[in-house]
Parts: structure tokens; C-alpha cells; sequence
């Protein structure tokens, strides 16, 4: 990380506080080799779940999920998925079964894509494109 630990978790909470209402800070947590933040808030009549975690080599796996009544609207993760595995590598999958791969669920998680890596600045702005109806409360 370019900055300090906390000025990154700093950032992101700053991020998602200023777009999402009802925010909560589930864990924060700063050691010398990871730094893990897991996040809760509203957006409009859904949820919104964030997790990030750096690494001291400068990884980072990351979930964002907007749920309505516990049901998965969208979600962006990279995650070492089989299904997202065997997008990209084809029937090789197996070779890279630990590969974590930035991918968008939909629909409670029925379909996927390959997507770019992913951060909170693009999540919250990919929601403010693509799902601008579910932050309008009484729709």
C-alpha cells in the first residue's frame, strides 16, 4: 500500500459512509502483515456488505454485495470461484484453483462475468450508474 494501513481503511470508510446510510463497521482490524475492514450499510431499500483485505505483499481480496431481504442483487468479488476459474482457463481450471479472480454475480449469484479489478470508489460509482432505482427509498 502507498499509504499507511489506516489512512487506506481511513479512505474506504470515508467512501462508503458518504454514499450509504445506516453505515456500521463490523471489523476493523490492523496487524503488521494484513489489514482487514468488513462494512454494513443501507442503500435505499437493500444492504450493502463490503470486506477488504490487504495483504504486507500488496494483495488484496475484496467482496461487495447489495442484498435485497437477504437475496443477492449484485455482487463483486475476487475470489478463487471454480466457475470463474473455468471461464478464464477453460477445462486448465484446475491449475490455477487458488487464483483469485475479480468477477460479477447477479441474481442471487446464478450467473457470473469476468470483470477488471475492483475497488469501493468503482463499486459505489458502478451502483450509481447501474442500480440508481434501488437507492430511491419507497420503490
Amino acid at each position: 500500500m502507498a499509504t499507511s494501513s489506516a489512512e487506506t481503511l481511513d479512505q474506504v470508510i470515508a467512501q462508503f459512509q458518504a454514499t450509504f446510510t445506516h453505515t456500521i463497521i463490523l471489523r476493523r482490524e490492523e496487524r503488521p502483515q494484513v489489514a482487514i475492514l468488513e462494512l454494513s450499510g443501507d442503500y435505499g431499500l437493500c444492504q450493502v456488505h463490503l470486506r477488504e483485505i490487504w495483504r504486507a505483499d500488496g494483495s488484496r481480496k475484496y467482496a461487495y454485495y447489495v442484498l435485497n431481504q437477504l437475496k443477492i442483487v449484485v455482487g463483486f468479488d475476487n475470489a478463487a470461484d471454480p466457475r470463474a476459474l473455468r471461464l478464464k482457463y477453460g477445462k486448465d481450471f484446475a491449475l490455477h484453483r487458488l487464483e483469485l479472480i475479480p468477477l460479477y454475480h447477479t441474481e442471487d449469484k446464478s450467473t457470473i462475468e469476468l470483470t477488471q479489478e475492483m475497488d469501493c470508489a468503482a463499486f459505489i460509482a458502478w451502483l450509481k450508474n447501474n442500480l440508481p432505482y434501488v437507492s430511491k427509498s419507497g420503490e
